[in-house]
């Protein structure tokens, strides 16, 4: 395992952590996932873990993420979709979880709609996305990118990609450059929600935004 795979275990391991902590589902809540995939009940994913599996609505704009998810998981109501229109009623779910997907719904305003649309299907919130400010992108391997102004990383995603199955920098546009966000533009997306900053290294990595309905 590299050193990347490992952080990003780590990192996975402590968002799951603070999830439970902070937002203390039980048995009789409804959860959605919004960008929901499986990987089989040995994996990593929230929907390999929750104890509650038939509480669970998974989305997904990917058929393929959902057949996965429905071959494993046939107890939940797993649908494609598209995150900025959700296709459930306004609040339906006591607690919405997406993990890394508004990056990569495209401009500040698909995440605007994204945002909206969770905050209207959910009672409560935990959403997360990597630090834009972190010293390293960690989708093209490449330090300081994300100091550039005005996104100058995406023209660099133009040029380099990262092949993760070769382990090697190769030339020619990156799919899966992704518009990253601060903790200023998370507290504007998701209005008096806290923005926990998540740190496995040396600063944040991950920023969450956990909001919605106070519990008793």
């Amino acid at each position: 395992m590299s050193l990347f795979e490992r952080l990003s275990l780590v990192s996975r391991r402590r968002k799951m952590e603070l999830f439970y902590c902070v937002m203390q589902p039980t048995a009789d809540m409804r959860l959605l996932d919004v960008g929901a995939q499986a990987d089989g009940p040995q994996g990593g994913q929230l929907i390999d873990q929750y104890p509650w599996r038939n509480r669970i609505s998974a989305l997904n704009l990917l058929p393929e993420h959902i057949h996965r998810i429905q071959e494993h998981y046939p107890d939940v109501d797993a649908r494609v979709g598209d995150a900025r229109r959700i296709p459930w009623p306004d609040k339906s779910f006591d607690i919405v979880w997406s993990n890394a997907v508004i990056e990569h719904v495209g401009s500040f305003e698909d995440q605007a709609k994204m945002a909206r649309e969770i905050m209207r299907v959910g009672k409560r919130w935990f959403v997360t996305t990597p630090n834009r400010w972190y010293p390293f992108e960690f989708h093209l391997r490449l330090p300081l990118v994300t100091w550039l102004p005005r996104h100058g990383y995406l023209w660099c995603g133009r040029f380099v990609t990262y092949n993760y199955e070769e382990s090697r920098y190769m030339r020619g546009p990156d799919p899966t450059v992704l518009r990253l966000l601060s903790a200023s533009e998370m507290r504007h997306l998701f209005p008096g929600s806290r923005i926990i900053k998540q740190r496995v290294t040396f600063m944040a990595e991950t920023l969450i935004a956990a909001g919605g309905e106070t519990r008793d």
